[in-house]
């Protein structure tokens, strides 16, 4: 997807020097990536990595050089690779300064672990706060870079072409095979998938590919080969990579066997291991009550605690992914049965731009307050509501950026936390309040990990987990003594993780989740008692995010189908079995460091992105061909976009047809600038319908300020002079023509497989351009369009669209509209004005979902989706009014971020009452609006 980006941004930013006039903006609908924090980058070397960090993290980054050194030297013998070209990696101290990379052009979610770039061969690494998870992502993301370095050496020494890359399964699983070993989450989530009939043969992957089931199936495939085969084999396949043309021959090459074959005895294998253990393990649904009715994804939950002495009504506030979108949702009983409402939705707004699902949880207090976390802008902020979402309360620390499950505190009167300041390390917290502004207090400072604080019912200590007292970085439980600030091991999980610790309303137990019998389970522990374990889960899924609804009850979120939702259970601690406890003493030596690497400045290096051979021709836009090259600095602030061309064969000789454009775009800032240069010397006529002969040399100016992930304002301005540019009275004039153009961009949609299916996109616009030799070229334009998207059922969507469009001055322009980008069943340049004005109203639903046919082999035909759509457009040249419409019915496939293949059947209308008898059948490859 890297590689895709980067040249649809080359094309645009291409397309802004192709550009004859600015009738309209010339940005596109699209969320920001805003780069909210400037950087001092430096970087270390060593004799495989070249490391980029920044000041702040200059600890981090000496201890994640050596290991990426370490990690590098081990993969040159697995890959069997010498001498490899040294990698750049870009560490990050938290996730949220790793989604402002501009390494890649494309919005970073909050599950990319890490990435690797496959135009330069970068290595980006977020820190978490967690060592052990960042070995494990080093290794994955540099799998991934040997993985193509070895495909190309490999190649070149036998002089081949590159023509296939392994399928995505085969891709993620060598890197988790070589990134990791198979873990308690890996179980839980297998043994659930294939139990649970989710699980998919690696060759008919297509239902799960880019999850993490399908992550971990490569990685179980390719332990299944070491293990019947031997581990170099896994390594084979890349050295006789040369010797096919698919990746299915080499595996038969290489293992003398099919992949189909291979395949089948595998899955088998899951069968065999896991089928049994529905004899001693339950789901969820089996073990629990369900609580959450609706979604896919409920996780988070906490119990609110009761209404009265009398109340034994379950009332739960926990967060649901939906619609694209993630709310923070209240279930209580109402008339009988569960209702449940929505308090907040995140994603978005600028205030509420993300909850973290999967990586935190709110806490609520006895009185009902609820604190919770969400990201806004640059880091995270604290959030104090009532029970019904009002907030209460808002804390902003600017020396933090991430902050992890808060802990009321009890009276309400703090609330504890986990948090990453810029460096990376992660600590615990306490801010306080008195009626005023909030008072911050660090309560640890070292290198571990230290996450799910939890607060006695005293108020005296604090329960939490850290990899403080393992050396492989497991977590176990400590408690730490508000009033001394001293640390005590808790417990011992051995070879698992204990997390997520919750006190009874008495006091007594401490009930957490732990992996230390293969997968996550829900146990309790005496709180002041001897070191003992009690279980109460064995669930085939994981369990996890445990909280007491009570003395004698406690909710938690249980993964059954590889889906996750909130169930109940009733339990008596004191009635189940007591499991001894010795805890071992702390182990933890610190991680390696680069010692004797000296730091240097960082040096910009501008290397290729993109080659490439071009045409592109569109009836706004004009015609543009030739090479198409671009170039960046290693963080991908800095960018150089080239563009040559020559219609020497439609117009004049060599020199004379030349055309060309160079433009410099410096995105290091939250200012984005950049400034051009070109010679262009035709373009498209749209009043005469045809390209003609205009040359025009000239510099442009581009300028685009986000003031969030949803909101930003482009600006640009073109100095040119034109020769033979023509005017809207025929006039043919050699002129100096500046153009300026400012555009306020807003685009907080959510999108699922049927594409945009909620929120707004609006854009407001305005320019105008001066002819500075005589002013008969002046002219300005306003543009508005408004586009809204909802889903009044489910797998339904309602797209509402509406675009104005005013042109003015002496030699104001004219406006078409028709062709299925704007009015489908109508030709191209139907409608024309100086203001036009179009509404659009579609539902789009899908109509053939998951067919699979099995000729010549099985394969899954794409989405088919119909649109049920209606259309109206007027013009007005001059006072003459032209109103015209349509409505009907098309299918499609594809969509969403990709081009639709569509056909469209429109019964058309000129007067807007009556409607012609036979519809207009017409194909179109395009985007839907």
């Amino acid at each position: 997807m890297p590689n895709l980006r980067a040249g649809r941004a080359l094309l645009l930013l291409l397309l802004l020097a192709l550009w004859p006039a600015p009738a309209r903006p010339q940005s596109l609908f699209g969320k920001n990536k805003v780069h909210y924090d400037p950087l001092e980058w430096r970087v270390l070397e060593t004799p495989h990595v070249r490391l980029h960090y920044y000041a702040e993290e200059e600890t981090l980054a000496r201890q994640a050089a050596a290991l990426a050194e370490s990690v590098c030297v081990e993969f040159d013998r697995r890959f069997r690779l010498k001498s490899p070209p040294r990698i750049p990696l870009l560490l990050y101290s938290s996730h949220h300064l790793f989604q402002q990379t501009n390494a890649t052009p494309s919005l970073i979610s909050e599950g990319t672990g890490g990435l690797t770039e496959l135009i330069k061969g970068r290595v980006l690494i977020p820190y978490t706060g967690s060592w052990r998870r960042l070995v494990w992502v080093t290794r994955h993301e540099l799998a991934h870079a040997y993985m193509l370095a070895k495909i190309t050496r490999v190649m070149r020494d036998h002089r081949r072409s590159q023509g296939f890359l392994p399928p995505l399964w085969f891709i993620e699983g060598l890197a988790e095979y070589c990134g990791t070993t198979w873990d308690a989450e890996a179980e839980g989530l297998m043994r659930d998938a294939v139990v649970s009939g989710r699980a998919r043969p690696v060759t008919r992957s297509d239902a799960i590919e880019g999850t993490v089931l399908m992550y971990k199936e490569g990685q179980s495939f390719l332990l299944k080969i070491a293990e019947d085969y031997g581990s170099e084999k896994v390594f084979d396949l890349l050295d006789n990579w040369y010797r096919a043309d698919d990746f299915e021959t080499v595996v038969r090459i290489t293992l003398g066997e099919t992949l189909k074959d291979l395949d089948e005895r595998w899955f088998e294998s899951l069968r065999r291991r896991y089928y049994p253990t529905v004899a001693t393990r339950q789901t969820a649904p089996e073990a629990a009550a369900r609580v959450t009715r609706r979604g896919r994804f409920n996780l988070g939950c906490r119990a609110l605690p009761a209404r009265g002495p009398a109340d034994t009504a379950l009332r739960v506030v926990y967060f649901a992914a939906n619609d694209g979108a993630t709310d923070l949702v209240l279930s209580e009983p109402r008339g009988g049965r569960r209702a449940e409402r929505r308090l907040l939705r995140g994603g978005l707004s600028q205030r509420f731009e993300s909850f973290h699902l999967f990586q935190n949880r709110p806490d609520v207090s006895a009185s009902g307050a609820l604190a919770m976390v969400s990201k806004r802008g640059g880091r995270d902020v604290l959030y104090v509501l009532d029970e019904r979402g009002r907030v209460r309360r808002t804390m902003d620390f600017p020396s933090l950026v991430a902050i992890h499950s808060p802990a009321l505190a009890p009276g309400d009167s703090a609330v504890i936390f986990g948090a990453q300041d810029r460096s990376g390390q992660c600590d615990l917290y306490q801010a306080r309040w008195n009626g005023g502004r909030p008072t911050l207090e660090r309560l640890t400072r070292d290198p571990f990990d230290d996450l799910d604080p939890e607060v006695s019912p005293d108020g005296g200590w604090v329960w939490f987990a850290s990899d403080r007292s393992d050396a492989d970085g497991h977590y176990s439980l400590h408690r730490l003594s508000l009033e001394t600030g001293a640390i005590e091991r808790m417990s011992d999980p051995g070879a698992g993780d204990d997390r997520q610790p919750a006190f009874s309303p008495d006091g007594r137990w401490v009930l957490y989740r732990s992996t230390r019998d293969s997968s996550s389970d829900l146990y309790v522990r005496p709180a002041g008692g001897p070191p003992e374990s009690r279980r109460l889960t064995r669930l085939i899924g994981p369990a996890m995010d445990p909280d007491w609804a009570g003395p004698h009850r406690v909710i938690f979120t249980g993964e059954n189908a590889v889906e996750f939702q909130v169930y109940w259970l009733a339990v008596d601690p004191d009635t189940l079995p007591a499991v001894p406890e010795s805890i071992r003493p702390a182990e933890t030596p610190p991680p390696p460091v680069a010692d004797g690497a000296a730091p240097k400045s960082y040096e910009r290096r501008i290397g290729l992105d993109l080659v490439q051979n071009g045409i592109l021709i569109d009836p706004g836009l004009g015609v543009g061909g030739g090479g198409q090259i671009a170039l960046s600095d290693v963080l991908g602030n800095e960018q150089i976009y080239i563009f040559l061309s020559n219609d020497s064969d439609r117009f004049g000789d060599f020199w004379d047809g030349f055309e060309g454009g160079l433009t410099y775009v410096n995105q290091s800032q939250r200012l984005n600038y950049g400034v051009g240069l070109f010679r262009l010397t035709q373009l498209y006529d749209q009043d005469l319908d045809l390209i003609r002969r205009e040359k025009r040399v000239g510099t442009l100016l581009l300028a685009s300020y986000p003031f969030s992930k949803f909101t930003r304002l482009d600006a640009n301005l073109v100095l040119r002079h034109a020769s033979s540019h023509r005017l809207q009275n025929g006039d043919f004039r050699d002129v100096d023509l500046v153009s300026n153009f400012l555009a306020w961009i807003y685009d907080d949609t959510r999108w699922t497989q049927l594409g945009p299916s909620g929120g707004w996109r609006m854009a407001l616009a305005g320019g105008y351009t001066r002819d500075l030799t005589s002013g008969a070229g002046d002219y300005g334009t306003l543009f508005g369009e408004v586009r809204h998207y909802r889903q009044p059922l489910q797998f339904l969507t309602a797209a509402t669209r509406v675009q104005a469009q005013v042109s003015l001055g002496r030699d104001r322009q004219r406006f078409y509209l028709g062709g299925p980008y704007a009015l489908p069943g109508y030709p191209r340049r139907t409608l024309a004005g100086t203001r036009t004005l179009l509404a659009a109203q579609e539902l789009r639903f899908p109509v053939l979902r998951g067919l699979v046919l099995g000729v010549p082999v099985a394969w899954e035909t794409p989405t088919v989706s119909g649109a049920l759509l209606g259309y109206l457009g007027w013009g007005d040249e001059e006072g003459a009014v032209t109103r015209l419409g349509g409505t009907g019915f098309g299918l499609y496939l594809g969509g969403g971020y990709y081009p639709a293949l569509r056909w469209n059947w429109v019964w058309r209308t000129r007067d807007l009452r009556t409607f012609e008898r036979r519809p207009v059948m017409q194909f179109v490859f395009a985007f839907n609006y």
